[in-house]
Formats: structure tokens, C-alpha cells, sequence
């Protein structure tokens, strides 16, 4: 089987490899936006707490989508976690069905043999492919509740900061 220290070691770095790039990334790309956010402010004339709420607005907005991207990378690892284990369960049984059939002395019974090979190789990847599916939606969700969370929070602050309105 391929449950080995190395594969799993090799898997685990390179994930953690992957997930520090996209995180480097990441804080390269906010400090880009806070230094072109405060360009935009000047060409613009924006000042005092105007440029503030709008430099404060940014920042969060982009610790937001930081945030998400961390609990998207994060459910990428688990989901390739699972994959693998969904792989290394598939050879085992290869393994298994290998020496199943090896076992057949009649025709009828490399049939039968066959037959529920088959079966089992159609339920494995229904089973797979729910698991892989039931990560990728929570995890989904838990980025999607990040983002809807700074949204009713910028939501507020908008109706908060715009005040009553006069109609003429």
C-alpha cells in the first residue's frame, strides 16, 4: 500500500508549499492595493475622514477576502487529503480484486467475480465522489459566510453613515 511517512510527508509539504505561496501572495496583493488606494485618494482629493472610511473600508474588504482565501486553501489540502485516501483505498482493493480473480477456476465463477468487482468499483466512486463533494460544499460555505459577514457589515455602516434622507 502506499500509506508510507514519505508520501504523506511529500503530500503534506507540498501543500504547505502551495498554501504559503497563495498566502504570500496574497499579502503582496494588499499591500499593492493599499498603496494604489492611496493614490486614488490623492489624484481624487479625497481628505480627512472621508479618505480615512474609504482607506479603512479597503482594508477590510481586502482582510476579508484574505481571510476567505485562507479557509479556501485550507479545504484544498483537506480535499486532497481526501483524494489521496480515496486512492490509496482504490489500490488496496485493486489489490484485492487482483487476487479475487486470480482465484476463479471456472468461467462462471470469473463471471460472478467480475460482476460484483464492478459493483463494488461503481460504489466506491459514488462513496468518493460524496465525500470529496460534502468537503467542497462546507468548505464553500464557511469562505461564502466570511465574505456575507463584511458585507452586512459594510451594509450597516452605509446605511448607518448615510443618515436620514429629505425628499423635495
Amino acid at each position: 500500500m502506499l500509506d508510507t511517512p514519505t508520501t504523506n510527508e511529500q503530500l503534506d509539504r507540498a501543500t504547505e508549499t502551495a498554501r504559503d505561496n497563495m498566502e504570500s501572495g496574497l499579502n503582496t496583493a494588499v499591500q499593492s492595493f493599499k498603496h494604489i488606494t492611496d493614490q486614488f485618494t490623492q489624484v481624487l482629493g479625497f481628505a480627512g475622514p472621508q479618505a480615512e472610511e474609504m482607506a479603512r473600508r479597503s482594508s477590510q474588504n481586502i482582510a476579508v477576502v484574505s481571510e476567505a482565501s485562507t479557509v479556501l486553501t485550507k479545504g484544498a489540502q483537506e480535499i486532497s487529503h481526501a483524494w489521496f485516501g480515496l486512492v490509496q483505498d482504490r489500490l488496496a482493493k485493486n489489490i484485492e480484486a487482483m487476487n479475487r480473480l486470480a482465484g476463479c477456476r471456472s468461467l462462471q465463477d470469473l463471471v460472478t467475480v467480475q460482476s460484483d468487482i464492478v459493483r463494488d468499483r461503481l460504489g466506491q466512486a459514488v462513496d468518493g465522489s460524496r465525500r470529496i463533494a460534502e468537503v467542497s460544499m462546507r468548505v464553500a460555505d464557511e469562505a461564502a459566510q466570511v465574505i456575507q459577514a463584511q458585507a452586512h457589515r459594510n451594509a450597516a455602516d452605509f446605511e448607518k453613515n448615510a443618515g436620514p434622507r429629505r425628499v423635495a
